[in-house]
């Protein structure tokens, strides 16, 4: 079916080309003007309506076309909750970006086109984004994915980063040769999107190394050249890893939303402020942002008081205690030469631990094994009582949603669209609709 959609696509493209070069040879002999006369050939014909409708056709057909080849190398076919989901983001993205662009975008030919370009383009970077995320995740979850296919979609998160930074690029060379403020806003929505798809490669880039690793293990071509030595250092790696991820990612996390409030700061500068409905959905919009950047913040300094108090919260394992569960961490597989023990009296690398804490799988810090309290309620000890000061599910729940938050703001969703376990589907995308048509609304009733 794929194949088919590109083959039509391709026809159309076809077709454009050619009615738009029958048509500027025909403009131009009937208006007595040769390809000779380059300057003013081009001046008469984009003054003709039936020009711009053809050149617009064109960039439409070679767009579709552009998309449907892409999805088809890197993705084949989408899954139907990928098309549900990746429609919802495309609507609400549109809808949230580009309904205050009118605000205080001049109402004139060039500037239409150039603002209409910038938002199908960021559309497409944050509909491959969206899409290679969920199929790596998907990836990830399968026992069955191969290194191959991983790498192969990974390879959609490089493409996007590197088609961000060039279009930052053009974005540079639109303002410098512009020099208003007007074109800085060009710049924070692609800055935004580059900070999370760094994020994204540099947690799949992980992933794909373990799964590079467990498949050369399987396959018995261990590329490491024991399976022993690096099962030996998988505790270390795992702390360097967690902690890669924490931090950088926070920063990443920060710089994202602050993006977030610059463009909105921006629109708001430039439209001046009115006292009008729109001022206030931007008010709202800046308010939630800044909400979800005190959380992160709040959540991140959480996290990692109780990261540090870990290693005095928990006893460490005696040798007997060790050689009684053979010397092995039941997280990472490898060999513990010092473990912590849990109330539960299980043993794990300390690092494997912390790595476990840090996913924030669970609404409370539980055992890996059998899920009982990680900490004990005990009021002996003074670090037990300083990890048991932090609200855990709290902590949980911020991590959980510290990012939902903005892409709340950015893409339009809902908060029930972060769990759609807990909603129907259906309800969830009439909530989406009555917003949406309630911001379009306002928009006109206080434009007008």
């Amino acid at each position: 079916m794929s194949l088919h959609y590109i083959a039509v696509s391709a026809v159309c493209l076809a077709l454009s080309v050619a009615g738009l070069q029958w048509w500027v040879l025909s403009f131009l002999s009937r208006n007595g003007l040769g390809l000779g006369e380059a300057g003013r050939a081009v001046d008469v014909l984009l003054g003709s309506n039936v020009t711009i409708a053809l050149l617009v056709n064109l960039a439409v057909n070679a767009y579709i076309l552009l998309v449907l080849c892409l999805k088809m190398l890197f993705f084949k076919q989408l899954y139907s909750s990928e098309s549900r989901k990746l429609m919802e983001q495309l609507i609400n993205y549109v809808i949230y970006k580009g309904t205050f662009l009118p605000l205080v975008v001049p109402p004139n030919l060039s500037q239409t086109v150039l603002w209409s370009t910038w938002l199908v383009v960021l559309c497409s970077f944050k509909m491959f984004q969206s899409l290679a995320k969920d199929r790596l995740e998907r990836l990830n979850a399968s026992p069955t994915s191969t290194p191959i296919k991983y790498f192969h979609v990974f390879s959609a998160l490089l493409l996007v980063l590197a088609a961000d930074l060039f279009w930052l690029r053009l974005c540079m060379v639109i303002y410098t040769s512009f020099r208003s403020s007007l074109f800085l806003l060009l710049f924070f929505e692609p800055f935004s999107i580059a900070f999370e798809t760094l994020l994204a490669i540099m947690v799949h880039g992980f992933h794909l190394i373990e799964v590079w690793h467990r498949h050369s293990v399987d396959d018995g071509t261990d590329s490491f050249g024991s399976h022993d030595f690096y099962k030996s250092a998988a505790g270390s790696l795992a702390e360097w890893k967690g902690q890669l991820i924490r931090n950088f990612g926070f920063i990443l996390d920060i710089l994202t939303l602050l993006m977030g409030v610059g463009h909105y700061v921006m629109i708001w500068w430039l439209h001046g402020m009115a006292f009008h409905l729109v001022d206030a959905i931007l008010f709202l919009n800046l308010r939630a942002i800044f909400s979800a950047l005190v959380k992160r913040v709040k959540g991140f300094i959480k996290l990692k008081k109780a990261l540090n108090s870990l290693d005095g919260s928990l006893p460490d394992a005696t040798t007997e205690e060790l050689s009684a569960f053979d010397d092995e961490c039941a997280i990472c597989r490898g060999p513990m030469a010092r473990a912590k023990k849990l109330s539960c009296n299980h043993l794990f690398h300390l690092a494997c631990l912390r790595s476990w804490l840090d996913q924030g799988l669970t609404e409370v810090y539980s055992c890996p094994t059998c899920r009982r309290p990680l900490f004990a309620s005990s009021s002996q000890g003074q670090t037990n009582s300083v990890v048991q000061q932090i609200p855990i599910d709290g902590q949980i729940a911020e991590q959980v949603n510290l990012r939902d938050d903005y892409r709340r703001i950015s893409t339009g969703a809902s908060p029930a669209s972060a769990f759609p376990n807990q909603q129907n589907f259906s309800d969830t995308l009439w909530r989406f609709r009555f917003i949406a048509i309630a911001i379009l609304l306002l928009f006109l009733i206080s434009y007008f």
